[in-house]
């Protein structure tokens, strides 16, 4: 069975050929994009700008409470919150990214349990799959995928950050 063969106007067989070339190589890429390693994050917009958080990281999502201020705390804490019947520490992420921020309008609640930890950010912007790399772990770097970009926080350099060493077992 052969195929019918491809005309198009202007085009002469060397260039149908390059045309049909080009267009392999682009689903061959997208076949190779697919099969890469990837990461579920919970993207947010922080200071107009999108960042991303690993999903396995996070606990829950809420609205920010009433925050109950503390005196003499580390810079980055906002205050105390009342969430689900716990006491969890919301900290401005925002400084320690060069983001500026108005008002928190959400907050990302933490797997880390000594203390309870919750992110204040500008919006939550829902759930995204982003290339995974095995590189050295930093606090923020950019990831690429599907026409996609965003900042990859890392949690843990994160907390490392906005919670003194002493107080970071509860």
């Amino acid at each position: 069975m052969s195929a019918p063969p491809i005309v198009a106007e202007d085009m002469d067989a060397d260039a149908v050929a390059a045309v049909l070339r080009a267009r392999q190589q682009a689903m061959a890429g997208e076949r190779i994009t697919r099969d890469r390693p990837t990461e579920t994050l919970l993207a947010f917009a922080l200071g107009g700008v999108t960042h991303g958080l690993p999903i396995a990281q996070v606990r829950a999502v809420a609205m920010v409470p009433k925050v109950t201020r503390v005196p003499h705390g580390p810079a980055a804490l906002m205050g105390l919150v009342a969430w689900r019947g716990a006491v969890v520490n919301l900290f401005d992420p925002a400084a320690l990214l060069a983001r500026e921020v108005a008002t928190a309008g959400a907050m990302i609640v933490l797997r880390h349990d000594a203390p309870r930890i919750a992110l204040a950010v500008d919006a939550l912007l829902g759930v995204v799959d982003m290339p995974r790399d095995d590189v050295v772990p930093t606090l923020s770097r950019l990831v690429e995928g599907d026409g996609e970009r965003l900042t990859r926080i890392e949690p843990a350099l994160l907390i490392e950050l906005l919670l003194p060493s002493r107080l970071q077992e509860g």
